[in-house]
């Protein structure tokens, strides 16, 4: 239930605390968000980690008449409530109701993890994220599910990283184009 002078905040948590907050919080009767990932486990296939989306956010409502902001800060897994310009940051519903198209009822997103080995140099093609669509090549793994790929951008290569599975491999992509 949205009450009418309520708005979206974002909390800043303690390292990994983002659950203990969301919990705590709701005790005290505050309204919370907190989207989660569920991961694959790269040692044990159709097994699931869940992790935040936003690691060390999570959102809250607060309705602004009434503003129990000294509850929010004195609460264990929470750092503070964060501050754009010494006013706290506000999170359009727009934004919120977005991200909710996105989960489950659970507020959990199924991330579909990727294997592919690529080598140095490997030509890439990208096909999620900003830069879907562009061609890139392999440049390094820098986690489990993350890579380094140099892209060619204005007529200037630049290195960015990426989620593992916004990459694949161009002549097989290609192939499928047929």
């Amino acid at each position: 239930m949205e009450i009418e002078n309520s708005k979206w905040f974002l909390v800043y948590t303690k390292a990994r605390e983002e659950e203990r907050a969301q919990k705590n919080l709701e005790n005290q009767g505050f309204k919370t968000f907190l989207p989660m990932i569920a991961c694959e486990k790269i040692s044990q296939p159709k097994s699931f980690s869940l992790k935040p989306m936003f690691p060390r956010y999570l959102f809250i409502m607060i309705n602004v008449e009434i503003g129990n902001w000294h509850l929010i800060k004195s609460t264990r897994g929470v750092s503070h409530l964060v501050l754009f310009d010494n006013k706290f940051a506000v999170v359009p519903n727009a934004v919120i109701e977005f991200i909710k198209t996105r989960v489950n009822s659970h507020s959990i997103v199924k991330q579909n993890v990727t294997r592919q080995l690529f080598q140095k140099g490997d030509k890439l093609f990208i096909n999620k994220g900003i830069f879907q669509g562009k061609e890139a090549t392999f440049f390094s793994k820098t986690g489990k599910e993350r890579v380094k790929v140099l892209l060619k951008l204005m007529n200037e290569v630049i290195m960015a990283e990426l989620p593992g599975n916004d990459i694949g491999n161009k002549k097989i992509i290609e192939t499928f184009k047929l």
